[in-house]
């Protein structure tokens, strides 16, 4: 006879109710994203339609290449292109591809592509080449990702990966519209983070006081970020208003109210949290087993092992957030040894100012992450004196 399954216990029922919960937020906030309307839009898109198809033949083509390694490459082709979706589905339609090096899109027969469609009322279709069709291939390494995590993490795995929609969808479905429609910026970044925080805690160490702990101590450290970004704003003298798409965003702040200044705060806090709660969970995590191991462990302690874990994590950590700046302006930085800039020039400009103020400002909340973490630990392990109870025997999801 088989054994009779295991009654989930009160803490699990209520794990698997938020877990429910969890996912039909993200359905309910993808589901609002996708029907809502904005008030302003930069241009009048209603005719304009990105379909795709299928290249059934390159009629003719006169390219040239050029570049260090060819790998620029102009000129024009003549291709017949298959509409595989849409009102104009199964047309076979000319394309005059022309290849510049902003649009370096060479195409072969049987290559899946995205074509603009410009279809208005009063006029005839005209169609252009917009970029290859990536969606298969984007969604087969988002695949390969998931499947990754899940082999290696196996149910913390699965549960950090529903953490990491969580995330996505938080910031993508009500950080961005929230800060559109002129929002609190920063009342925004830390509803936004205290959620991400809260839910991607939850998603790794289940319900217990490990995750409480572990999610005060992440949000003061990501907290911290905004609030030292706003400092060092104030002496570097930068605003919204110093950013490069500021004349962009400025046209939308007249029609919506987007603060520019919240922009930035969301921008610093977002990009901090994930390594802000990367040094946050694992000092919990590293706390919890030494508590575990050492019931009689003073806080004062507990403490110190925190500070000795986080130091070593320190330099790391740090390092991730600076080079994750310095790797997105590589390009930038090469422009700018091209123009012949002076260091007067270099280290008073807009660009500099902006780049040092959110990187220092994340690596500084990384470092405090780490008394903050450590303290909260020692005092939520120890000093509280909570009763061994079964969330901290019992495996969380």
């Amino acid at each position: 006879m088989s054994k009779a399954l295991k009654k989930p216990t009160l803490k699990q029922m209520i794990e698997y109710l938020l877990i429910i919960a969890i996912l039909l937020s993200m359905l309910v906030m993808a589901l609002t994203t996708h029907k809502r309307e904005y008030s302003y839009k930069a241009y009048d898109t209603s005719t304009l339609h990105y379909v795709r198809g299928t290249v059934t033949e390159v009629v003719d083509q006169n390219i040239t290449y050029s570049g260090a390694d060819g790998e620029y490459i102009t000129g024009v082709q003549n291709i017949k292109v298959k509409i595989n979706e849409g009102d104009l589905k199964d047309e076979t339609v000319d394309i005059d591809n022309y290849i510049t090096v902003q649009h370096n899109v060479v195409v072969n027969k049987g290559m899946r592509v995205i074509i603009c469609a410009d279809t208005p009322q009063n006029a005839d279709p005209y169609f252009t080449l917009y970029n290859y069709d990536r969606a298969i291939p984007v969604w087969i390494l988002v695949a390969i990702f998931v499947l990754l995590v899940v082999i290696v993490g196996e149910k913390k795995g699965l549960m950090s990966c529903i953490g990491l929609c969580f995330t996505m969808c938080t910031v993508i479905c009500w950080l961005l519209p929230s800060l559109y429609n002129g929002n609190n910026g920063i009342l925004v970044s830390i509803i936004t983070v205290i959620l991400s925080t809260a839910v991607t805690c939850f998603c790794i160490s289940g319900l217990s006081r490990k995750t409480v702990l572990n999610i005060i101590s992440a949000c003061i450290g990501t907290v911290s970020a905004g609030i030292i970004y706003k400092l060092f704003a104030f002496v570097l003298n930068i605003s919204g208003a110093s950013m490069n798409e500021a004349e962009s965003l400025a046209l939308i702040s007249q029609s919506t109210g987007l603060n520019l200044s919240g922009v930035l705060f969301a921008g610093v806090v977002i990009s901090a949290l994930g390594a802000v709660m990367d040094v946050a969970v694992s000092i919990g995590a590293s706390l919890y087993e030494i508590r575990e191991l050492n019931p009689q462990i003073t806080s004062k302690e507990l403490f110190k092992s925190g500070m000795n874990i986080g130091r070593d994590m320190i330099g790391t950590m740090t390092n991730t957030l600076i080079l994750a700046f310095a790797g997105g302006s590589v390009a930038m930085l090469i422009l700018l040894v091209s123009y012949g800039v002076q260091y007067n020039q270099l280290i008073s400009s807009n660009y500099i100012a902006l780049e040092v103020a959110k990187g220092l400002a994340g690596s500084v909340a990384v470092v405090l992450t780490v008394p903050i973490s450590a303290f909260v630990c020692a005092f939520g392990y120890v000093k509280l004196k909570i009763k061994n109870t079964v969330d901290f025997k019992e495996e969380a999801l």
